[in-house]
């Protein structure tokens, strides 16, 4: 009875080890020699595709995570929707899209730390008259597609009209040629668009209306190492400057008002 105690009791140990070994994210990239980036193809300047590639913001920063493992990145086109169950699933190994670390989505998945810190804002031309959210009532709002527009502004606007495009620089378009009143999106994506027009005075931000947001990589739930692998190299990349470097690529000429450090 003893002697089968002790096998059983052995037993449980090896298998609790085996789990453990499966796991293990960050040993399996590696041994893989592949990073499976899930990334997007219609949310420039943070992932979008390019001729036969894609780029951006975010695919930038992944592949400096790549680098540091001293693996090959493989990106893996996902839509919004396929963005956790492809975590899930193991069909990719991080999501680098833009992608809000919303307090819902952490039941879910994980998080690395912010590498974008941007609220949500509206930009509206100058010559609307519009200087309060307020004054948004009856009027219409661009929205790329795979956004929702803040419950924030529901409450405050109940009769905004939605109107959806199928990428941000749609969007300004749109504001551009007036055929909507207002462009809900991050701030810096919102002013990169504006400064970068030839009329980048024609533009303003609504004053009144600020609603916070984070952005980093999601991640599989349930993996300590690989999550402290990328929250490392992340912090790495700004004290070496190399994250500011990549901001700028992106979205100058508008000014990082923001470091990577910890949460």
């Amino acid at each position: 009875m003893a002697r089968l105690t002790i096998t059983f009791t052995v037993m449980i140990a090896v298998s609790a080890l085996c789990h453990v070994a499966r796991a293990d994210q960050l040993d399996d990239i590696a041994a893989r020699g592949r990073l499976r980036v899930g990334v997007s193809e219609t949310s420039p300047p943070f992932s979008a595709r390019a001729g036969a590639d894609i780029v951006g913001y975010d695919v930038d920063l992944a592949a400096q995570v790549a680098r540091r493992l001293g693996v090959a990145m493989v990106k893996v086109p996902v839509t919004n929707a396929e963005r956790i169950p492809a975590l899930q699933q193991d069909r990719v190994d991080i999501v680098a899209s833009g992608m809000t670390r919303a307090e819902n989505r952490k039941r879910d998945i994980a998080f690395s730390l912010a590498y974008l810190v941007s609220p949500h804002k509206v930009l509206v031309r100058r010559d609307s008259g519009i200087a309060s959210v307020k004054q948004m009532a009856g009027r219409k709002l661009a929205l790329v597609k795979s956004a929702s527009v803040d419950a924030e502004l529901k409450a405050a606007v109940p009769d905004l009209a939605i109107v959806s495009f199928e990428d941000y620089a749609a969007c300004f378009a749109a504001l551009k040629r007036r055929q909507v009143d207002g462009f809900l999106a991050d701030e810096v994506l919102l002013l990169s668009f504006a400064q970068k027009d030839e009329a980048a005075a024609d533009f303003s931000l609504i004053s009144d209306y600020e609603l916070p947001r984070t952005a980093g990589f999601a991640l599989k739930k349930g993996e300590p190492r690989w999550q402290a692998f990328v929250d490392e190299t992340l912090l790495g990349l700004e004290a070496s400057g190399e994250a500011a470097r990549i901001f700028e690529t992106w979205f100058a000429p508008v000014p990082r008002t923001f470091r990577i450090a910890p949460d």
